[in-house]
């Protein structure tokens, strides 16, 4: 006689938060790619007032720290899409 033993209920709930906790991160992964997509389309602006040393841009540094930022901003966001339930 063989009797199958069926899944234990305590993992389910494991299963469940992992799954739940895989899509939080997914989810809060599209954020940031999005807002550093957004970021680097906008950072540019302020290359202006970067480039006549107004509105806080008086040294070097801070220009400089400028453009890392749009470059980080860059190479976060670029794989930045839109989702497919929102599209048209």
């Amino acid at each position: 006689m063989s009797s199958k033993t069926s899944p234990s209920p305590i993992y389910a709930p494991i299963r469940i938060g992992t799954s739940l906790s895989a899509a939080c991160w997914r989810r809060a992964i599209a954020g940031v790619r999005a807002a550093t997509f957004w970021a680097a389309i906008v950072l540019p602006l302020a290359y202006v007032p970067a480039a006549y040393g107004v509105m806080g841009f008086e040294t070097a540094w801070s220009t400089i720290a400028l453009i890392a930022v749009h470059i980080a901003c860059v190479l976060i966001g670029h794989e930045h899409d839109v989702p497919a339930t929102t599209r048209q």
